[in-house]
């Protein structure tokens, strides 16, 4: 593109991240499983960014989801307090409800001093609800609101981890067949391998109702700027809008496509990959339609509330993320993962990123 995306003032170019049916990606016939296969390794290098539609999550399940994050983070202050966050970077610990402005979210900053001058500076606006895989109890104890408090929630949310983490499953074949790792029959070995112990991690958001003036006044962010730590982030999110993607010159919406999951790609696939895919930037803010310039009666104009239903595909602790078999030559991208601190296993450098985030 050889012009500035901005058109008078304020319309921002929408990212063209294809779209791309779950059916094709693993369909029986290889010509159009293929087909599919190109386009998300596409998608994948120029954006780090998927829609994926037609997969194995049904819309009554994504409905019954997001009327069970409203629900829930409807509750009394007081009753979500019972399941707080305790505010702490430790990987085991990050359970429970927090409040809008416990965490942080920084992109590659390490130092504690400056972390707590940006905190400062730029909240996130959101709150959130963090859940680990709830059949494995060595993998940290989840925090459960009483069941005569909210009955069914606990049931569902069980429910909804299997569902995420079988369609994440599925795509950890996609993974290896578009990387050619090895035979096509045989290419769900490698992510399928290291990602065996389930040790995902599941964010349930919700961006509360703000004032158009905040954001223009302050610059404020419903989420800033950040990369994902792990392989695969899959986000289900509402029709309200607000994700941007940075491609590299400026943050481009990405506007939502009904019952698609967004997939992008997070530090350690971009490790794996040996920057041949790219974690990009991104970043939750007001929706472009409500940020033009000049609207009439802005101060009486609300953001409405945000949901967004979040599965971070994991590698399992022990792995030590380097190159994947098969990857050797490099690709366009410097990998996050590639600084002075040398190799790093997924719990290193969860722990790492975690810890600049509650602190």
């Amino acid at each position: 593109m050889t012009q500035d995306p901005v058109i008078g003032d304020y319309y921002v170019e929408p990212a063209n991240v294809p779209l791309v049916d779950f059916r094709m990606l693993t369909s029986p016939d290889a010509a159009q499983r293929g087909e599919a296969l190109v386009l998300l390794d596409t998608a994948f290098r120029e954006w780090g960014f998927v829609q994926i539609c037609n997969h194995s999550i049904g819309s009554d399940k994504l409905h019954q989801a997001f009327k069970w994050a409203e629900r829930f983070f409807a509750q009394p202050s007081a009753t979500k307090e019972l399941i707080a966050h305790p505010g702490t970077g430790d990987i085991d610990a990050n359970r429970g409800w927090t409040k809008a402005g416990l965490g942080y979210t920084v992109q590659m900053e390490f130092d504690e001093d400056k972390v707590a001058a940006f905190r400062q500076q730029n909240p996130d606006c959101k709150e959130t609800l963090e859940l680990g895989n709830p059949f494995d109890a060595e993998l940290g104890h989840n925090k459960w609101l009483p069941e005569t408090t909210l009955p069914g929630f606990r049931g569902f949310m069980e429910s909804w981890w299997t569902d995420c983490a079988t369609l994440a499953q599925g795509l950890y074949r996609c993974l290896g067949e578009a990387l050619r790792i090895g035979k096509a029959e045989e290419a769900d070995c490698y992510f399928s391998r290291i990602h065996s112990a389930n040790d995902c991690h599941m964010t349930w958001n919700f961006y509360p109702a703000m004032p158009v003036r905040a954001f223009n006044a302050d610059g404020a962010k419903r989420l800033n700027a950040h990369t994902d730590f792990g392989t695969l982030t899959l986000v289900l999110q509402d029709a309200v809008g607000g994700l941007e993607v940075h491609d590299g010159r400026s943050f481009r919406p990405i506007v939502p496509v009904p019952g698609a999951v967004v997939v992008n790609v997070g530090d350690m696939l971009e490790q794996l990959s040996n920057g041949r895919w790219r974690s990009a930037l991104h970043r939750v803010v007001a929706p472009g339609q409500l940020m033009q310039p000049h609207r009439e009666q802005e101060s009486e104009t609300s953001v409405v509330d945000r949901y967004s239903l979040v599965f971070f595909a994991t590698p399992n602790r022990g792995e030590l993320i380097t190159i994947a078999p098969g990857c050797e030559t490099p690709g366009k991208w410097m990998p996050n993962m590639s600084g002075d601190w040398g190799p790093l296993t997924a719990y290193q450098w969860i722990q790492k990123r975690l810890a600049v985030d509650y602190f």
